[in-house]
């Protein structure tokens, strides 16, 4: 996915929001703002949204100081999901189809993105995404797929944020209790508040499934400068399953069978993918659609 037009104002609002939490010195704020000014001016359109952040946020880290504004945040994120995770697994025992539940817990959950999102309320979303409907819904041929796999099948399971990690703890321990390796990739370095290694580890999943760091600090799998081990994983998965929207955009136009589990949360997003999967755009206006998204390679 290129970026658009539209995305340089969203880098301005980002940057505002981010350096207020990195430093109180308007001096330093203001420096970052002109920065980041400079950047979108040069900006390579062609390339996605997500690697175009880079820089940014790489310029806020170095004038403010602060390597990772949103530490705090994410830690809140993790326990406050975390504190919902017995209800949520009681329920689960009661459910004739657990897949399709966390399914749905787990594209509710990335509602939790401070990049694209001013405020939100992760309690009503996540009680409203038991219940709307998909705009895109190809959860069938998931579960498909999933029960057509062999035993000790590989499955890449990309991550995207903290907090919302817990709730894709539920899918992942669901599909290594069905006898599938599952293979978690979080970002190796700070960025927004994409999940970590420690994020990872904070909800347990590295107890149920291998941890492996994908080599950027991008907010997408920006596959090109993502490390082997992700690449070889990549290639190797019999399966992959990719959250949020960070890594739609920037694995929307890979040769490779992808299942895309987002919350679409801006227009332009929502544009794209409604031109690669035939939907009709004003099903997707950006404003908090859920989405199951089968994407075969060649849309």
């Amino acid at each position: 996915m290129k970026t658009a037009i539209d995305c340089l104002p969203c880098y301005m609002r980002q940057t505002l929001q981010v350096v207020r939490l990195s430093t109180d010195d308007p001096e330093l704020q203001l420096e970052v703002l002109r920065r980041v000014a400079e950047l979108t001016r040069d900006m390579d359109m062609d390339r996605t949204p997500p690697e175009n952040s880079v820089p940014v946020y790489q310029a806020i880290a170095e004038i403010s100081g602060c390597a990772d504004p949103y530490f705090e945040i994410k830690k809140q994120s993790n326990e406050q999901a975390l504190a919902l995770l017995p209800k949520i697994q009681k329920e689960l025992s009661h459910s004739s189809n657990p897949l399709a539940v966390v399914l749905r817990l787990a594209i509710g959950g990335n509602i939790i993105d401070y990049g694209a999102m001013h405020s939100f309320d992760v309690d009503a979303t996540m009680e409203r995404c038991l219940k709307v409907p998909f705009a895109i819904d190809h959860s069938r041929e998931l579960q498909r797929q999933v029960e057509a796999l062999r035993k000790g099948a590989s499955v890449l399971y990309l991550a995207d944020n903290s907090g919302e990690i817990v709730y894709d703890s539920l899918l992942v321990n669901l599909l290594t209790d069905l006898g599938l390796k599952v293979a978690v990739a979080v970002k190796s370095g700070p960025i927004i508040n994409d999940a970590l290694l420690a994020d990872a580890k904070a909800c347990g999943l590295d107890r149920v499934a291998r941890i492996l760091e994908n080599g950027t600090s991008c907010p997408g799998t920006p596959l090109a400068i993502c490390s082997d081990e992700l690449k070889q994983a990549f290639t190797e998965a019999d399966l992959i399953l990719s959250k949020g929207q960070g890594n739609f955009e920037t694995l929307s136009e890979e040769k490779a069978e992808i299942f895309f589990l987002l919350t679409v949360k801006c227009s332009v997003v929502g544009a794209h993918l409604a031109e690669i999967s035939s939907i009709q755009q004003q099903e997707l206006p950006g404003k908090g659609e859920l989405v199951l998204f089968h994407y075969n390679g060649n849309s």
